[in-house]
């Protein structure tokens, strides 16, 4: 029995190590939970950083034997080096090409028959890195997804959030909003991203921009789609 267990100890680790970034899968369009989505972001912001970071070292190590000219000269080339290198990791990643859909989890909260909608609104949220001086995050404005970012005991935070206060107003009959809620567990918000990377290095800073594409009120079990809608493109 032991030796049984240690062999299948060791099919979960290896499958484990094994398991493919979203970023290298061969599908352009993947669904991922919050948590894997947000592990994706910090992937692409890791690489923006650091090339933020280097192009920000050397502005600061000018030595007494360059002149003005030569300074400036040997920032540009450093900046367009790291431009390059960024313009090279996006394309291996196909990241503009790629669609990110998340699960967020929906509450029905209210139905009025009378008018036949039903309240809805989310919680959840999905955490990204918050922008800093080097590397800024941002979120084209658009009905449905604002980017948050704030502070708590002196730590920035940032996340995507569903803009549902006041809940999203979702027009259905009788028949559908009662079977929704009985299978409310599965009724969820799923919402397509894709990474924006045509302007990754502005002037001195990194920039990640992330763009909801399209939203929709999907019941998960039964891959029933209730509602959806185009948000940018």
């Amino acid at each position: 029995m032991k030796i049984f267990l240690i062999i299948a100890a060791g099919f979960i680790a290896a499958g484990a190590l094994h398991a493919q970034d979203p970023l290298d899968a061969p599908e352009l369009e993947q669904s991922l939970q919050v948590e894997d989505f947000s592990s994706v972001i910090k992937s692409v912001w890791d690489v923006m950083k650091k090339g933020a970071d280097e192009y920000q070292e050397q502005t600061t190590t000018r030595t007494e034997f360059e002149t003005a000219t030569d300074f400036e000269a040997r920032l540009q080339q450093r900046r367009s080096d790291i431009a390059t290198r960024i313009h090279t990791y996006v394309e291996s990643k196909k990241l503009a090409n790629r669609l990110f859909a998340v699960w967020l989890s929906a509450k029905l909260v209210h139905y009025n028959a009378d008018t036949q909608t039903y309240s809805v609104t989310s919680s959840t949220e999905i955490s990204v890195p918050p922008s800093t001086e080097d590397v800024m995050m941002t979120c084209p404005p658009n009905q449905y997804v604002s980017l948050v970012e704030t502070t708590r005991r002196g730590y920035k935070f940032a996340h995507l959030l569903l803009k549902t206060k006041p809940e999203y107003s979702w027009h259905v009959d009788v028949k559908t909003a009662r079977a929704a809620k009985d299978d409310e567990s599965n009724v969820y918000f799923k919402v397509w991203f894709r990474f924006d990377p045509s302007q990754a290095f502005v002037g001195t800073a990194g920039q990640l921009t992330l763009v909801p594409v399209k939203i929709a009120l999907v019941n998960k079990r039964d891959n029933t789609t209730y509602w959806s809608d185009d948000i940018l493109k």
